[in-house]
């Protein structure tokens, strides 16, 4: 009888090896309805298993794999192998001792353990090798496989489930231990968040206002020894100088890549260098998200500081110059003020909203995550993970849900930041326009007083023609102020000019922002949806809702620009006008 049933074992396990053997002769044992075949496979099992046993002490307390035919339910990655990850095959170079030195086999899972219990076996022998070569602790590994092995074996399942517990909380606690303290994780993760989230708001504020004379200039003059040295000017002169050693030297200044005709604006960015063990939570995947917010918060921050400048200069010229020649341009800079207001506005409420309402709520969701009682390293990754999704999701880098990339809400705050710059500029034209002609004016009075001194007329018939030929200044202190107003007639041609510029802008950006709103106000977040109501408070705006875009459906004609027609952009920018229509960019 004992025969018959070896043969017929030997015969339906041809092609099981391993953990799948196992489980053969275990099915015997436990759903057989002839007691001597359950007692026979019993029996065969104690000695099948002790391979598998030897293989499960050596991995639980040694964190070594064992294993030269594959008859474990852990297997390790050769280089050159691929995995199918969301249906693509990703080719693996050299692997990571966390992900993807390892891998767990569930076909090889023997019967005899639950996968709950072999994925808890899987994570010990991982951490312990982690701990070994990555951590550098082998010392620690060599003296817990000493004091905590002893001999495992089929049937003494109380005995192997404690072992396991046992070995389990003291690797995790071991692991947690050395990356919090001996590699300071949450060190590195607030130094991310205070230098590449913009969080130290002093060192950030020091850093631009230090660099901006050199970021003005064409990218190609600069030089990366002047960035580092602005960096370290900026460190020493604010709170980041209390930063460990350490993190201050991971932190570093350096230049994208250049393109034909930037600026140092376009390229600079900061770095943060993560090494091992630390670069399997942050990995090179993460750091490139870290890029990616740190370059759309220093864009935003930039156009800040433009917009701040330039009302600085205006609000104390408004006391001097500019007030000087009110009766020509004080329209003008009353409705120009009011626009630099209104996207200062729109600026400081998108800051607040990224800042505090996705990173700093983001960031108290990561500490919770990971200050839990028995968090495994699996959990930081995966908090991590998560944190950093939330802040480009939520910190609007994501989609805005028509389908189309350029109807981003990165590509669409990159359009209207753009036009806000456009607008500085055109603002900084019209107070060059005002310097001169204060200039002028200031000549021409001078000039009538000194002749009125010397017994003449102030004003002679040959002064009238003149200045009805050509009003723009000729003295050497007007042609420091600009060239171009020193050309013949050439005033009359440019504030005209300036103006028909800053009010298109000025309709740009209405008719873009309306647009965002529009977008923000269906989102399913709610937070997102909050932004939108924040900005347009006292409802000053009229958000238009777009469709999602269809395959196939045509798309809607477009400017040259690929802004919107002017009609609709003046019926955004303009209350009581009607009330928009919605409209398809589909």
């Amino acid at each position: 009888m004992g025969l018959r049933l070896m043969s017929m074992m030997v015969e339906e396990s041809k092609s099981k090896k391993g953990g799948q053997l196992i489980s053969l002769i275990h099915g015997f044992s436990s759903s057989h309805g002839d007691p001597f075949v359950r007692a026979f496979a019993e029996r065969l099992l104690a000695h099948v298993t002790r391979p598998f046993y030897d293989m499960l002490r050596q991995w639980i307390y040694d964190g070594e794999l064992s294993d030269p035919h594959n008859e474990f339910f852990v297997s390790e990655h050769q280089p050159g192998d691929s995995e199918e990850t969301n249906g693509e095959t990703r080719s693996r170079g050299a692997p990571s001792v966390w992900d993807d030195k390892y891998k767990l086999d569930e076909d090889v899972i023997p019967s005899i353990m639950t996968k709950d219990f072999a994925k808890k076996v899987f994570l010990i022998g991982k951490s312990l090798n982690f701990i070994r070569y990555d951590c550098g602790d082998s010392a620690w590994v060599a003296e817990y496989s000493k004091d905590a092995s002893k001999e495992l074996r089929y049937g003494d399942t109380a005995t192997l489930e404690a072992s396991i517990d046992e070995a389990y909380k003291t690797t995790m606690a071991r692991l947690m231990h050395l990356m919090t303290d001996k590699f300071k994780l949450f060190d590195h993760l607030s130094a991310l968040k205070k230098y590449l989230l913009l969080g130290q708001g002093d060192f950030i504020a020091l850093l631009m206002e230090s660099l901006s004379s050199n970021l003005d200039r064409p990218a190609n003059t600069l030089f990366r020894h002047s960035l580092t040295a602005q960096l370290e000017h900026a460190i020493r002169g604010s709170n980041a100088q209390y930063d460990s050693p350490d993190v201050l030297r991971r932190l570093d200044a350096r230049m994208l890549m250049q393109g034909h005709g930037e600026i140092g604006w376009e390229i600079f960015t900061l770095e943060y260098k993560i090494d091992a063990p630390i670069d399997v939570i942050v990995t090179a995947d993460g750091s490139r998200e870290y890029l990616k917010v740190f370059n759309f918060l220093w864009r935003v921050k930039r156009v800040e500081f433009a917009l701040g400048s330039t009302w600085r200069r205006c609000m104390t010229g408004a006391r001097g110059v500019l007030g000087s020649v009110a009766d020509k341009v004080g329209a003008d800079w009353k409705v120009a003020r009011c626009c630099i207001a209104e996207m200062i506005h729109f600026v400081c409420q998108l800051q607040y909203y990224i800042l505090f309402e996705v990173i700093e709520s983001s960031w108290d969701e990561l500490q919770v995550a990971t200050s839990k009682p028995g968090a495994t390293l699996d959990d930081l990754i995966e908090a991590h993970s998560r944190y950093l999704k939330a802040i480009t999701h939520k910190g609007l880098l994501g989609g805005s849900g028509t389908g189309r990339k350029e109807d981003s809400f990165l590509a669409q705050l990159h359009e209207i930041l753009k036009v806000m710059l456009a607008y500085k500029d055109a603002v900084d034209g019209l107070y060059s326009f005002s310097v001169a002609e204060y200039t002028r004016r200031h000549e021409f009075s001078a000039k009538i007083e000194s002749r009125t001194a010397q017994g003449k007329w102030g004003v002679t018939e040959a002064d009238e023609d003149e200045q009805l030929r050509s009003p723009s200044p000729r003295g050497p202190s007007a042609s420091t102020t600009t060239t171009a107003t020193n050309l013949p007639g050439h005033e009359d041609q440019m504030l005209p000019t300036l103006r028909h510029r800053l009010s298109a802008l000025s309709i740009d950006f209405r008719a873009k922002v309306n647009v965002l709103l529009g977008d923000l106000a269906y989102q399913p977040d709610v937070d997102m949806r909050f932004l939108g109501v924040v900005m347009n408070f006292n409802d000053v705006y009229e958000p238009i809702r777009r469709k999602r875009a269809k395959e196939g459906a045509p798309r809607e004609k477009k400017t040259p620009t690929g802004a919107p027609t002017a009609s609709s952009a003046a019926a955004g920018a303009t209350r009581g006008g009607g009330k928009e229509k919605e409209k398809d960019a589909g």
